[in-house]
């Protein structure tokens, strides 16, 4: 009878433990998104500034701003948001279900590398890693501190060192057993020769010269992929070989050539082989991929150069990748989107043969930090970090380390964000939903945002409020049911409706106090720029006042310790069109082919995708953007693990295939 009372008592015991457990568990959740929701909400505000900076419909801030002190202070200002919630419990909220565990190992790989890769041993740094890991994949938070202060702090060789994670021999050999057999997978090497082409007006050749910027003259290596082997394909490194064999087909009609991503600085051909083997079989077609040399040993124009020299040979040597090249497409993603691009202007202004389409999958067009909405979620996004998004167009662009950490020298006249924040004892004290409760609860926020159907951003004024700040979370709760909000998605004021009894009960148990110092929105005053050359500030702002929203303020030192991305802004990048797409003339644009760009909703470059397409649009030129939802930037690489990212694979295929196949007249060939 006693060994069944202690028995008895020891179950009570540890059901009432696990329920202790769960409910601290759960109070740690609600305590986490209670504070992304703030931080949320901060990027909101600054998204909504952004937008005064920007020519009416337009989304980018006008480059004449970029010395102006109000918008040297709202980016300090913007910087200083608590990037800590986006990585910890909450990491990858916004995107679908099937990408949480994906981005969950990525940030403990990301985090246990980086606390050894200052080790000189790699057995060293592996094994140290892998210690480490268990102690990020218990504790989120401290994950999370560890993935911001890399991402902040860490320079261009870690980037290069992590990603090229992927191209090590275990990860090279997974596409064998994970992806569809092909039966060609081949290196060629491009000998560093001259040849011409012919000109498309008919008259004349253009003599097309071998990579040459940086480190001189050099050959391109370029990687075919096949499904079935071909006639006149390559064989070994005989390239005047004839692929044997009893299933020998005839050449295609069509070629795609491909460029990797990779921010500029790391992967390879071989490491987009998860999805590019895919392709090749829904394709059928030949697939040559160009393995371009790296940032920032080789920057800008390298990549281009070698781009378009693998892609004149690919023209004038089709049958050696067994096509006669009726029709060609390139495709790229990220970095390999701009190439594909920065290569058809560059063809254009040769005057040798375009491509016949262009299929560009979240492409920076820009290659220079100017705000705009979209890229503001750089600063919780959990693929494409802020810092490293800014180490990796400066690379390319030839900005040294060096340059990018140098102190900004401060204009007689610019507003110092130090001085003009409160003093807090920690970032955290400002979580909660106070964010939404003082900007929100007294306007309409469809009143102050309007997405119009150019997908362009307008602002329609905006109210100063100030409203009582609650102490708890429960206090919070029960105030966001009432809030005026008017939107076609769900709101938060009706999942708190919904769920009333959940989040009082989890908000009783939490009773978290939230530090309620605030200070007022400071009014700035609009005065309509009638020229995108502005040379004078347009904006006013009281030198006593702060840009801070009155629920946002800490006392970090940006105007004295910049970071990448405000320094990038200040430094001068070369506006060439085969750097940044979006700054390409007109004229260059007019013979642009078809172009298809594809997208996330949530990805930080859409806004550059919009406004490339919206160029085209004005000019006639047939182009569509495809957006996809609840999917981060570099899906592509996820579509092993992930059903949504297989999908979207199979759209950029769809727009690849109607590049191929559509009714644009075959080059050589009459209407």
């Amino acid at each position: 009878m006693l060994i069944a009372m202690i028995l008895t008592r020891r179950h009570d015991l540890t059901a009432i433990g696990v329920l202790s457990n769960l409910a601290t568990h759960y109070s740690n959740e609600l305590e986490s998104y209670v504070s992304l929701l703030g931080q949320l909400g901060a990027c909101m505000y600054y998204a909504q500034q952004i937008v005064k900076f920007c020519e009416p419909s337009e989304l980018f801030a006008i480059e004449a701003y970029s010395d102006d002190p109000l918008a040297e202070a709202l980016m300090a200002e913007s910087d200083a948001i608590d990037q800590i919630p986006f990585y910890g419990r909450c990491l990858a909220f916004q995107f679908c279900e099937s990408m949480r565990r994906p981005f969950t190992i990525i940030h403990i790989a990301m985090a246990s590398y980086s606390e050894n890769y200052e080790s000189t041993s790699g057995f060293m740094k592996l094994a140290g890693s892998l210690l480490d890991s268990g102690k990020y994949w218990l504790d989120p938070d401290l994950r999370a501190q560890q993935i911001v202060n890399t991402t902040r702090d860490a320079d261009i060789g870690f980037c290069k060192s992590f990603w090229g994670l992927t191209e090590t021999p275990a990860m090279k050999q997974l596409p064998h057993y994970m992806c569809p057999n092909i039966e060609v997978n081949q290196v060629i090497t491009i000998k560093a020769e001259s040849f011409k082409l012919p000109r498309t007006s008919g008259v004349g050749h253009v003599t097309i010269h071998p990579p040459s910027a940086h480190i001189g003259p050099g050959p391109v290596n370029i990687r075919l992929i096949s499904h079935k082997r071909r006639s006149g394909q390559v064989v070994g490194q005989d390239v005047q070989g004839e692929g044997q064999g009893p299933r020998v087909l005839e050449k295609s009609p069509f070629v795609l050539i491909h460029c990797h991503g990779g921010g500029f600085v790391a992967q390879s051909s071989k490491s987009h082989e998860v999805y590019l083997r895919s392709w090749a079989v829904d394709l059928q077609v030949p697939i040559v991929s160009v393995d371009y040399s790296l940032a920032p040993e080789c920057p800008y124009p390298r990549a281009v150069e070698e781009i378009f020299f693998a892609y004149c040979w690919v023209l004038k040597n089709a049958n050696l990748v067994g096509s006669v090249a009726q029709k060609v497409c390139i495709t790229g993603d990220s970095a390999g989107g701009n190439l594909s691009m920065a290569l058809t202007l560059k063809s254009i202004s040769k005057g040798i043969r375009p491509p016949d389409g262009v299929v560009a999958i979240y492409t920076p067009m820009l290659i220079r930090y100017i705000p705009s909405p979209s890229r503001m979620l750089s600063l919780v996004d959990p693929l494409l970090p802020v810092g490293i998004t800014a180490r990796c167009l400066a690379a390319y662009a030839g900005i040294s380390e060096e340059d990018l950490f140098e102190p900004i020298e401060s204009a007689p006249h610019s507003v110092q964000i130090h001085d003009k924040m409160q003093k807090v004892d920690s970032p955290n004290q400002h979580t909660g939903l106070n964010i939404i409760l003082d900007e929100l609860e007294n306007e309409d926020l469809e009143d102050n945002v309007v997405l119009t159907a150019d997908s362009s951003l307008q602002t329609h004024g905006e109210s100063e409020t100030k409203a009582h700040r609650p102490n708890t979370v429960q206090q919070q709760c029960q105030q966001v049911k009432h809030l005026p909000l008017k939107s076609q998605t769900p709101s938060i004021a009706s999942i708190c409706g919904e769920h009333s009894h959940i989040m009082t009960d989890l908000c009783t148990r939490s009773a978290v106090n939230i530090n309620s110092n605030a200070t007022a929105i400071p009014e700035i005053k609009d005065q309509q720029c009638t020229s995108s050359s502005c040379n004078s500030t347009q904006l006013e702002i009281s030198p006593s006042t702060s840009l801070s929203p009155p629920w946002y303020a800490q006392t970090r030192h940006y105007a004295q310790s910049p970071t990448p991305c405000r320094k990038l802004r200040h430094i001068h990048v070369d506006r060439d069109p085969l750097l940044s797409p979006l700054l390409a003339s007109d004229d260059l644009l007019t013979e642009m082919p078809p172009v298809y760009l594809v997208v996330s909703h949530l990805d930080p470059l859409l806004d550059d995708s919009l406004t490339f397409a919206k160029k085209l649009r004005s000019l006639s030129k047939p182009v569509q953007v495809c957006l996809l939802d609840d999917l981060p930037h570099g899906f592509l690489n996820f579509t092993l693990v992930s059903k949504e990212c297989k999908n979207a694979s199979n759209l950029c295929v769809s727009k690849i295939r109607k590049t191929i196949n559509s009714n644009r007249p075959i080059y050589g060939s009459s209407m």
